[in-house]
């Protein structure tokens, strides 16, 4: 190279400015060589890595399974049930469902996050899958899968220790054959175990709607049975050769009937189809009667005019004792209050014998004749009775008042005690002035009441349901 002496200090600051721009100019090109060939490296770099990192699309055929899918691709199975947010329980795809194949080298980046630090938490009382979500800014999802919870799980417990973060299993390299031929023999395997379940269920579904039809047939032909039994029974009534018939009127009853036929409640119904309820205008065969209404309407008659003549004997001597008593008035005092002691004496001893009438063993005799009538509440009626209206119907039958309910007839005489009582005398339980319940007395620990709703005028016993205390009714 040519060496340049300058020839003057001007030509020396020439040469030294052309110098400078020729290095200048130099280093500039230089530099932008460099940079177009670094650009075009990272151009280059980008495209490739972008090339790798694409995912590609495979649409779902007959036959695929995410099995044969990693085979082809290259790729493992979790990596696409991941991607494509498959249930990595039942590994389903569908035929015509577009899958996203991930690259490989995404598939090694998932494979790496397997190296994310874990963290655990301890389940405290009151906790749940969704509050330690909350509170460690994660997923009920991501919880289950790191924890291998059913998708469906929300069970957990006091002390039990869960991730919240890190994997639930160490990454696995590529499948190799005998990985591959043991994946699909799993696969087989839950396939024919599932086919098997489905089989069995199927059959146990069977059995159950053979049963059920069996036992639905069965009590249907029960049923017929029973229909036909209770209607065997309704046709099947007794009728003697010794009958007659009734028709009923408003205002009887079963057990009024009967006693004007002197037959039994139960003879009424063994000769008749009868229904919860009594009609008017039903006829009802009258088996074997003993007695004719006539009669008993005679013999009511007979008596009601007994009584009336005793009643009238009663007033005549009532009237013969004043008229004796004025005359004696009339003689002088000393022989006056002699005969004034004489009807006196003749009145008391008159006055018990009126009382004395009422015989406690026809008073007995005569209340188990409404044996049979049903409890009515406030009934006095052998329509239907409760407690004080049977005492009070019974004892008004021999002309004694006794009060219309418990209280009243706790004062029809002589308060005595149960051990004390007689045939015939009032039974009475609950504290004097506020029993409850009345009875009469048949003896040898018997008594008569009507009970309670739902039962009829029957025979108890007081060991089984003890009175308080006992009145002889005077």
């Amino acid at each position: 190279m040519p060496v340049f002496k300058p020839a003057s200090a001007a030509d020396a600051v020439f040469a030294s400015s052309y110098v400078l721009y020729s290095s200048c100019s130099y280093l500039n090109h230089t530099a932008k060589n460099i940079l177009i060939g670094t650009a075009g490296a990272a151009g280059l770099f980008l495209a490739s890595a972008a090339t790798a990192n694409a995912d590609t699309a495979h649409k779902v055929v007959k036959n695929d399974t995410v099995w044969d899918l990693s085979q082809k691709y290259g790729v493992s199975i979790e990596s696409i049930e991941t991607l494509n947010k498959i249930d990595q329980n039942s590994h389903l795809i569908v035929t015509g469902q577009t899958l996203q194949i991930p690259a490989k080298n995404d598939a090694g980046q998932q494979e790496d996050k397997t190296t994310e630090a874990t963290h655990e938490v301890s389940v405290k009382g009151g906790d749940s899958l969704w509050t330690i979500a909350q509170a460690e800014n994660t997923t009920v999802d991501k919880l289950r899968s790191l924890n291998g919870l059913a998708s469906d799980e929300t069970l957990i417990y006091p002390g039990q220790t869960l991730k919240v973060s890190g994997t639930a299993q160490a990454t696995s390299q590529p499948q190799t054959s005998a990985d591959t031929q043991q994946a699909s023999a799993q696969t087989q395997t839950q396939q024919s175990a599932q086919q098997t379940v489905s089989s069995d269920q199927s059959q146990q579904e069977a059995s159950t709607n053979a049963q059920t039809q069996q036992a639905d047939t069965q009590q249907t032909s029960s049923a017929a049975a029973s229909s036909e039994a209770s209607q065997q029974q309704q046709v099947q009534v007794v009728v003697s050769a010794n009958h007659t018939t009734h028709t009923v009127v408003s205002g009887e009853s079963l057990w009024s009937i009967a006693q004007d036929y002197g037959v039994t409640v139960d003879s009424l119904r063994q000769s008749n189809n009868l229904g919860a309820t009594l009609v008017a205008g039903t006829t009802l065969t009258i088996n074997d009667p003993t007695k004719t209404p006539a009669q008993q309407q005679q013999q009511t008659q007979t008596t009601q005019a007994e009584a009336s003549t005793q009643t009238q004997q009663a007033s005549q001597s009532n009237n013969n004792a004043q008229q004796k008593q004025t005359q004696q008035q009339a003689q002088p005092s000393s022989s006056s209050s002699q005969q004034q002691s004489a009807p006196a004496q003749q009145q008391a001893s008159q006055t018990p014998a009126a009382s004395s009438s009422i015989s406690g063993s026809a008073v007995a005799a005569y209340a188990q004749q409404f044996i049979g009538v049903p409890y009515v509440s406030g009934g006095k009626t052998p329509s239907g009775f409760d407690c004080s209206g049977f005492t009070h119907y019974v004892y008004a039958h021999f002309g004694k008042e006794i009060g219309g309910w418990t209280v009243p007839q706790e004062s029809a005489g002589t308060q005595i005690s149960v051990s004390q009582a007689q045939v015939g005398d009032l039974l009475f339980w609950g504290a004097r002035g506020n029993t409850y319940h009345v009875a009469i007395y048949l003896g040898g620990g018997q008594y008569i009441a009507a009970p309670e709703p739902g039962q009829s005028v029957k025979i108890g016993n007081i060991s089984y349901f003890q009175p308080s205390f006992a009145v002889h009714v005077n």
